[in-house]
């Protein structure tokens, strides 16, 4: 499991799947083996999560961009290659899909700025690679 800070763009450390999952001051992003994932994933991901945490959560009004956002990352990286499939899947389905407060804005819109700046913020690689098939 790779730790990031929800503070900050900061990859905080490696941990096995089982540790530190209940300090939620930390965004966990877990992959099983033989999975790869390479300098740009780990610095989109280090940019990512702090920019997740910022966005409302829970039962806050628009909180639905968070929710949808934070769907990509079943399947990231790959959900990257195209986003509005992890949007529609969210959309469609009902325990996924949007909070009872209607979002105030374009749900599409917000979410594909939000990638678009992540992406943008994140261009600079760390110099970080996760190898799972090592594990």
């Amino acid at each position: 499991m790779l730790i990031f800070s929800t503070d900050e763009p900061k990859l905080v450390g490696l941990s096995h799947s089982t540790c530190a999952w209940t300090k939620y001051r930390y965004g966990h992003y877990q992959m099983c083996p033989p999975h790869y994932l390479s300098n740009e994933h780990i610095s989109f991901l280090m940019y990512f999560y702090p920019r997740l945490y910022g966005l409302p959560g829970g039962m806050e009004p628009n909180s639905d961009l968070r929710r949808a956002v934070a769907q990509l990352l079943h399947t990231y990286p790959v959900s990257l290659a195209n986003p509005i499939v992890c949007l529609q899947q969210f959309l469609d389905e009902p325990h996924l899909g949007p909070n009872k407060s209607p979002y105030q804005g374009d749900l599409e819109t917000d979410f594909l700025r939000f990638l678009g700046e992540t992406q943008r913020l994140a261009r600079a690689p760390l110099g970080v690679e996760a190898d799972f098939s090592k594990v």
